[in-house]
């Protein structure tokens, strides 16, 4: 008998768009991720390419 309750449209309904609401928010998720992600690889490839210049000055200094 306490299957037949959980059977009800309005919890079908519930279950079914809180699953739908968990894919979204997860797809989300790995969006926002994604973004920053790529910001913080953006701002790790500036600080090699200075390092890089920096260093080659350094060796040119030496020469």
């Amino acid at each position: 008998m306490g299957g037949k309750v959980l059977d009800l449209p309005e919890f079908r309904v519930f279950r079914e768009g809180k699953a739908e609401g968990l894919k979204e928010g997860k797809a989300e998720g790995l969006k926002e991720g994604l973004k920053e992600g790529e910001a913080e690889r953006q701002q790790m490839a500036e600080k090699i390419e200075a390092l890089q210049r920096e260093l080659e000055q350094i060796k040119k200094d030496k020469s």
